[in-house]
C-alpha cells in the first residue's frame, strides 16, 4: 500500500488526535497518582477513542501520511505501556503481564524502525489492531473499577483483567507474525 502524503500537510486531524493522545498520557498518570481515578478514567476512554478516530478518518478522508504510519502505533504504545506500568504499581495488573506486554511493544517497534530507515513500511496487522482494542478494552474496565472506589476486585475488574489476558495471547501472536514477515525470504506469487 503506498502512503499518499506528498500533497498533505504533515499535521492533519488524525495526527493531531495522535498528538492528543500522547498529551493525554501525563494528564492520566497524574489523575490516577493523585486520586482521581474516575478522571483517569474518563481521559483514558477519550484517548481510547481518538485511537479508533484517527484510524478511521485517515481512510476515510483520504488523510493517510508518513508521519500518520509511525505517530498512531506510538501514541497506542504509549498510552497502553505508560496506564499498564501505572496498574502493575497499583497492583491492579500483574507485573509480569506487564513485562510481557512492553518488550513486545519495544520489540516490535525496534524492527519496524530498522525497517523504515531501508524504506521497508511493516503495517499494522489485523491481530496488532485486535490487541491494542483489547488492551484499551481491558484497561478501561480496570480503571472504571478502579475509578469508582466502592467496587474494587468485583466482576468488571476481573472481565478487565480476562480481557488483558485476551490481548497478551493476541499481542504475542501477531508479534510471531511481524517477525516471521520480517524475516522471511522475498518469495513472488502468481496472483491470477
Amino acid at each position: 500500500m503506498k502512503v499518499k502524503d506528498e500533497k498533505l500537510p504533515v499535521w492533519t486531524l488524525p495526527n493531531r488526535l495522535s498528538l492528543i493522545r500522547i498529551l493525554f498520557i501525563p494528564l492520566i498518570i497524574v489523575c490516577m497518582e493523585t486520586g482521581h481515578h474516575f478522571s483517569a478514567f474518563l481521559l483514558f476512554l477519550i484517548a481510547g477513542i481518538t485511537d479508533g478516530l484517527d484510524g478511521y478518518m485517515a481512510r476515510r478522508l483520504s488523510m493517510k501520511t508518513k508521519l500518520g504510519l509511525y505517530l498512531d502505533p506510538i501514541a497506542d504504545k504509549l498510552l497502553v505501556s505508560s496506564v499498564l506500568i501505572t496498574l502493575t504499581y497499583e497492583s491492579l495488573v500483574p507485573l509480569w503481564m506487564t513485562i510481557i506486554l512492553v518488550c513486545r511493544e519495544f520489540l516490535i517497534n525496534g524492527l519496524r524502525a530498522f525497517y523504515a530507515m531501508e524504506g521497508i513500511a511493516v503495517y499494522p496487522s489485523f491481530t496488532g489492531k485486535l490487541k491494542t482494542m483489547l488492551q484499551i478494552i481491558g484497561i478501561a474496565c480496570i480503571l472504571f473499577d478502579f475509578g469508582s472506589g466502592l467496587f474494587r476486585n468485583t466482576l468488571l475488574d476481573k472481565i478487565g483483567l480476562y480481557i488483558l489476558y485476551a490481548a497478551l495471547f493476541f499481542s504475542l501472536y501477531s508479534a510471531w507474525y511481524y517477525i516471521a514477515a520480517i524475516f522471511k525470504p522475498a518469495v513472488k506469487t502468481n496472483n491470477q
